[in-house]
């Protein structure tokens, strides 16, 4: 099908492809900067994440007799109900491929805002003991960045969130610049108490984050701004929704002029020409756009002349449990949860990222223990002498030249775009690191005089922290990207997502992709306005 150009005086200075976290983070930093600037949305606008718990309520009552035999996949994420089944796609239009007993889970937003509609809220720094592990333990790739580079970044995410959390002054997780500290109930502060007690490696601490979903605002706090809004509001981005990109067109020297993509409504081709992209589409569909812009200047997609995109697939290793701590299950916890208002345990193992151990790099604890989805609503677990808990460990997973992902061209979704077939699975050092999880968290419960009622392992991807398939490096022989995101095959085309992560880190990403598009948009402004002049 034929593509209609979209005509402009000028093309735009730059494209983004997303309205996610990076993508508006994105969409905010260029715009800042002067640049003109058009977000392409692959969904609608106007879905929102429910204000209260009643909207999501009434939501999902009507979803439940409508769409959930499309979203067999999208259903596995276990707050799926709590989210609002709106905020997910549909399987059937957005299918994928994997090989016989290899389980991905590919959870995914389509809509403006993107994953920020979906996300938790939990906002934290990644530190040196992740950016510089292959150092210490000899592993797959270095970052070639430290976080002295990032920290300027993160506080500028800081700024424009009200992020909540305490000053705790541990190395392996950065403070950051917070407007407050969250409450912990009296069943955390016992636990926390039993934990320093009996444990001299491990601290239990208030989490840290913003209040975005309505379980973690029952008071009438404010929702979080969205850096999508604010750039079109303060810095004239534009935003066109339903845009659904295909792929990214090039010159004969191989740099991009342009994007295409069709209209999701009506299906019909469209192209329009800028000066630079930011990929944002999140981190693998971003590399399915890179996959499917082969051309002849990049015969086996943009930016895989090493042959690493689509390589080195990561997702966090997590499992959740479940079950009940002593307390009084009579009173009703009325301060919310969810993104700074629960507790953190800190990466406490591997901090000396050495080889030798039973695994390689490390893992963090995260949940609440006696807080409920509101104050008007019995607590699961609940009685008059004990409350309930849902810990949940999470840990890097190693970057695996094996754990791919590449185009299926005899498979295309609803607008005639491949597919992907995703190929991962856990190596033995996930498994040994999830073994040690349970044996931890079991552990600390005993300790707290807990009892453990259910446990879920997370099946790759199920967690939706995944990360890797166009990773930065130092060496264009073995990687996509250079430090700055720049792909070093198009140097006017820049990924900002998770894509672009050499390795997973445990920590939660979404503020180290939103510090790294931070950068990337920094260094993207300034070429485009130098070639100006």
């Amino acid at each position: 099908m034929p593509f209609t150009i979209l005509k402009r005086a000028q093309p735009w200075d730059a494209i983004v492809i997303g309205s996610g976290a990076t993508g508006g983070w994105a969409a905010w930093q260029l715009g800042r900067r002067g640049l003109s600037v058009l977000v392409l949305e692959a969904g609608p606008d106007g879905i929102d994440a429910p204000t209260t718990e009643s909207a999501l309520r009434l939501r999902a009552k009507r979803f439940v007799n409508g769409a959930l035999g499309h979203q067999n996949i999208q259903s596995r994420i276990p707050n799926y109900w709590d989210l609002d089944p709106d905020l997910f796609v549909l399987d059937t239009e957005h299918p994928y491929g994997t090989p016989d007993g290899k389980r991905f889970d590919w959870i995914r937003t389509r809509a403006v805002n993107g994953r920020l509609l979906t996300w938790g809220g939990i906002g934290v720094r990644v530190s040196d003991y992740e950016f510089k592990a292959a150092e210490g333990d000899g592993f797959g790739e270095t970052w070639p960045f430290g976080y002295e580079e990032l920290e300027r970044h993160y506080d500028e995410i800081d700024d424009f969130f009200a992020v909540y959390g305490e000053e705790d002054s541990l190395p392996q997780l950065p403070d950051g610049k917070y407007v407050g500290a969250p409450r912990l109930t009296e069943a955390e502060h016992r636990f926390r108490e039993a934990v320093s007690a009996r444990f001299t490696d491990r601290q239990v601490i208030a989490s840290r984050g913003v209040l975005v979903r309505p379980s973690s605002r029952p008071n009438g706090e404010s929702p979080p701004p969205s850096p999508l809004r604010a750039a079109m509001k303060h810095h004239g981005v534009n935003l066109r929704t339903n845009a659904v990109v295909s792929h990214i067109l090039v010159d004969t020297d191989g740099r991009a002029t342009g994007v295409a993509f069709f209209d999701r409504l009506t299906k019909r081709s469209h192209e329009v020409s800028c000066r630079a992209v930011a990929v944002c589409a999140s981190t693998l569909e971003t590399t399915r756009v890179l996959l499917n812009s082969a051309s002849s200047q990049h015969p086996d997609g943009l930016g895989n002349s090493s042959g690493s995109l689509g390589r080195h697939l990561m997702d966090h290793c997590a499992v959740l449990v479940t079950g009940t701590v002593p307390g009084n299950g009579s009173q009703a916890w009325a301060d919310g949860s969810g993104g700074p208002k629960n507790i953190m345990i800190p990466r406490f193992h591997n901090l000396e990222n050495k080889a030798g151990g039973a695994f390689l790099r490390g893992y963090g604890i995260f949940g609440g223990i006696g807080r409920g989805p509101s104050p008007t609503r019995k607590r699961r677990g609940s009685n008059g002498n004990e409350v309930p808990f849902g810990l949940v460990a999470y840990g890097e997973m190693l970057p695996r030249s094996e754990n791919r992902v590449s185009l299926d061209r005899e498979n295309r979704d609803a607008w005639g775009i491949p597919t992907l077939h995703i190929d991962c699975e856990y190596s033995s050092n996930e498994h040994a690191m999830i073994d040690h999880m349970l044996a931890s968290m079991q552990e600390m419960i005993d300790v707290g005089g807990g009892h453990v009622g259910a446990t879920h392992r997370f099946a790759p991807g199920g967690f939706v922290h995944e990360t890797g398939t166009a990773r930065m490096g130092s060496d264009p022989q073995a990687s996509v990207l250079n430090g700055f995101g720049q792909c070093w095959d198009a140097d006017n085309v820049y990924v900002m997502d998770g894509a672009a992560w050499p390795t997973s880190a445990w920590q939660n990403p979404t503020f180290t992709m939103m510090a790294l598009a931070g950068r990337a948009s920094e260094h993207l402004a300034e070429s485009v306005i130098a070639k100006r002049i």
